[in-house]
């Protein structure tokens, strides 16, 4: 089995964004497309969040999504090919297991979608078993109860040979990774890219950096064989987000300002000198397409040498800092807590 493996799309981020949707759009519409015509794959595997705001879809966002998937499920049909989407946390409208019924795949696409292209399959409330692999929703890793009746279904290693999920792997419990037996599990939920390959756990990382929490770190389309990873093909399509540091924003390649967010951390003596107001100004006019921002830091905040500045965000709006920094295990009752308040 050789197949292309897609993580967190969040289609619908930055509140609807038109130009996101055009670009998140472009990335299925020419690479994804490209990867169907030229590489010899069996079947597409979308690890969940395809939709970013959980209680509510925009109509231009589903309408656009909704003509991309039937392209390339018209595209894969074509090959012999099939796609199947896990359902993540964002793709549910409640956290709650008994509101299962409402999901984007069943707003979005509706029962009639399968039927006109039955080379698609929306893993939304129950497992799907299909080719040695198995594809969960996101209930399914969050209740222990779930999980462990998945120990007495199937028996991993013979019936399971490859699980695709949408989970924080790294918290899962010892007991529960040794029940898997080494089978590789390839799950979405974690935006960044963690690998355990002692234990066959792969979080893959969003498939499109969406934030600053996303710094400095490509984004990448997963070629699968026999559920080994044997390439990963760079997002080329969607903005990337970039931070530089001080001298860092001196002889920088002209790539590093293509279709990017970037932010210039300057500490407050530094931008007193004129070698560096001087850069910042022919950045500015010389990449008028990038976004670029000043972010002034004072002198004795942090040594850029002795520390990992990536992970870390600036932003004065809290909403904005706590759903960037906070855990994706806390997320769901972070947004519940909104819901809740909001509703007062």
């Amino acid at each position: 089995m050789r197949e292309l493996v897609i993580g967190d799309m969040h289609f619908g981020i930055k509140s609807n964004s038109v130009e996101w949707l055009k670009k998140q759009c472009e990335l299925l519409n020419t690479q994804v497309t490209k990867i169907i015509k030229e590489d010899n794959i069996e079947r597409i595997v979308f690890l969940g969040d395809v939709f970013d705001v959980r209680y509510s879809i925009n109509q231009q966002v589903a309408s656009e999504v909704k003509e991309c998937i039937r392209n390339l499920a018209l595209l894969c049909a074509s090959k012999n090919m099939y796609i199947v989407f896990v359902a993540g946390n964002h793709d549910y409208y409640s956290p709650l297991e008994e509101a299962a019924r409402y999901n984007a795949y069943e707003t979005v696409f509706g029962s009639e979608f399968t039927k006109v292209h039955p080379n698609v399959y929306f893993v939304t409330k129950d497992p799907l078993l299909k080719d040695d692999s198995l594809f969960l929703p996101w209930y399914w890793t969050e209740n222990t109860d779930h999980f462990d009746e998945l120990l007495y279904r199937y028996d991993f290693g013979v019936d399971v040979l490859g699980v695709y999920c949408h989970a924080d792997l790294q918290i899962w419990p010892g007991a529960r990774v040794a029940s898997l037996k080494g089978v590789p599990v390839y799950a979405g939920h974690i935006h960044f890219i963690t690998e355990d390959d002692i234990c066959n756990l792969h979080n893959i990382g969003s498939a499109c950096a969406l934030t600053f929490g996303d710094v400095n770190q490509d984004r990448y389309l997963y070629i699968l064989e026999d559920f080994k990873v044997v390439d990963r093909i760079p997002n080329r399509t969607t903005p990337k987000f970039v931070r530089l540091y001080n001298d860092e924003i001196f002889n920088q390649k002209e790539d590093v300002f293509d279709n990017s967010f970037v932010q210039l951390c300057i500490s407050r003596k530094n931008i007193e000198k004129a070698t560096y107001t001087d850069q910042i100004k022919y950045l500015k006019n010389t990449y008028v397409d990038c976004s670029i921002r000043v972010h002034l830091m004072d002198d004795d905040d942090i040594s850029i040498d002795n520390i990992n500045l990536g992970s870390m965000t600036f932003s004065p709006n809290i909403n904005e800092y706590i759903k960037t920094n906070l855990p994706e295990s806390l997320s769901n009752k972070f947004d519940l807590l909104k819901e809740k308040y909001a509703n007062k």
